[in-house]
């Protein structure tokens, strides 16, 4: 049993030939999932023989459904209809007969502690500092610097443990001919031109101080199309209807309304085929990196440091308070309305969505 305790040396190229099944857990949401993707790219590259499988939340599956790097995405659904001991067991029996012989816990919550435990993986990797005592639970452990550094490179730095230091900094979510073709017929069906670009405004957010006021992002979707003849594609899940109705009633341009009515599988296609994305900070600028479309990326009181898109051609926008990271989670700030988030103006905004522009057309 002497492999239960705390390892600090990485595990060897003999053992890594070992290696055939490996399991990556991110139960999180849509966003962070997509930054796992460089990881998982990474252990592809220097383990090429294994196959990977990656654990996630439900309703998360379908953003990675087609990674070529992954041999099985994993999904965990306990949430009111399944929140049973019987469907845990049941889970945990299903997930344990593939007899992993590496788990990486990405997640460190009790959860995901406990699933990475009763693995019997011999090679178990986490961060320091878990809710269970780690030398418990994990072999091996890496500091845990989240919201210090980029979340990509937290991630990453993994890689020390499994014997590589150099990775791709940026996520990649392929997307197929096929899915393009999909978006693009239900974009001509919703009256949109496909012979002339576009750009996607993504409104929403999970958390109400990340959101920046609909008016100005009506006002920016006018100016997109006014002055640089970019159609404008509204984009959002069914949460975001209402302020992507909202936003559409206040343009004087048209734009196209896809809130609600795309699947999740298909973002990617929309965004890939975009010239430019605005949004909060939000998923879809996750996934905007990960398609190599440039993005405007508007963050409120987080840690924008570790979140933001960071390709040559993406600019981040940060209103930067010393209060924050903010936990409010009634919709009020102490501070008042006008705040954090109302403090990026559209004039700053259309500043970097022009500049980015200009830098397309020079290259």
């Amino acid at each position: 049993m002497a492999h239960l305790f705390q390892k600090t040396d990485p595990i060897s190229p003999r053992q890594k030939r070992k290696i055939r099944d490996i399991l990556l857990i991110k139960m999180r949401y849509i966003g962070d999932t997509v930054l796992v993707t460089p990881l998982i790219d990474a252990i592809k590259a220097h383990i090429p023989h294994a196959r990977i499988h990656l654990l996630v939340n439900k309703s998360v599956e379908d953003i990675v459904a087609d990674h070529p790097s992954l041999y099985q995405v994993h999904v965990f659904d306990y949430g009111r209809t399944n929140r049973s001991l019987g469907y845990l067991f049941r889970f945990l029996r299903r997930l344990i007969q593939n007899r992993f012989q590496l788990v990486i816990d990405l997640t460190r919550n009790d959860r995901s502690a406990l699933i990475t435990i009763l693995s019997g993986a011999r090679y178990r990797l986490g961060y320091d500092g878990a809710i269970f005592p780690k030398n418990l639970v994990y072999t091996h452990t890496v500091p845990y610097y989240f919201g210090q550094v980029h979340t990509v490179d937290h991630h990453l730095s993994m890689g020390e443990l499994l014997g590589f230091h150099h990775a791709s900094p940026h996520p990649r979510l392929p997307v197929s001919a096929d899915r393009i073709g999909i978006v693009m017929q239900r974009l001509k069906q919703a009256g949109m031109r496909l012979d002339a670009p576009y750009a996607v405004i993504h409104p929403g957010a999970r958390r109400w101080y990340k959101r920046w006021p609909e008016e100005r992002f009506a006002e920016i979707g006018d100016r997109l199309f006014q002055s640089l003849n970019l159609q404008v594609v509204l984009s959002g899940g069914s949460k975001d209807a209402k302020t992507c109705r909202r936003i559409e009633n206040l343009m004087t341009a048209p734009c196209v309304n896809t809130a609600g009515r795309l699947p999740l599988a298909d973002l990617p296609a929309l965004i890939r085929q975009a010239g430019i994305l605005i949004g909060n900070d939000s998923s879809p600028i996750h996934i905007a990196t990960a398609v190599n479309t440039p993005s405007v990326s508007l963050f409120g009181p987080t840690q924008w440091e570790a979140w933001r898109p960071r390709r040559r051609h993406d600019i981040a926008i940060a209103a930067v308070f010393p209060c924050r990271p903010c936990g409010h989670s009634r919709p009020d700030c102490p501070h008042g309305s006008d705040y954090c988030m109302n403090v990026i103006t559209v004039d700053r905004v259309w500043a970097a969505v022009k500049s980015i522009i200009e830098q397309l057309q020079e290259s």
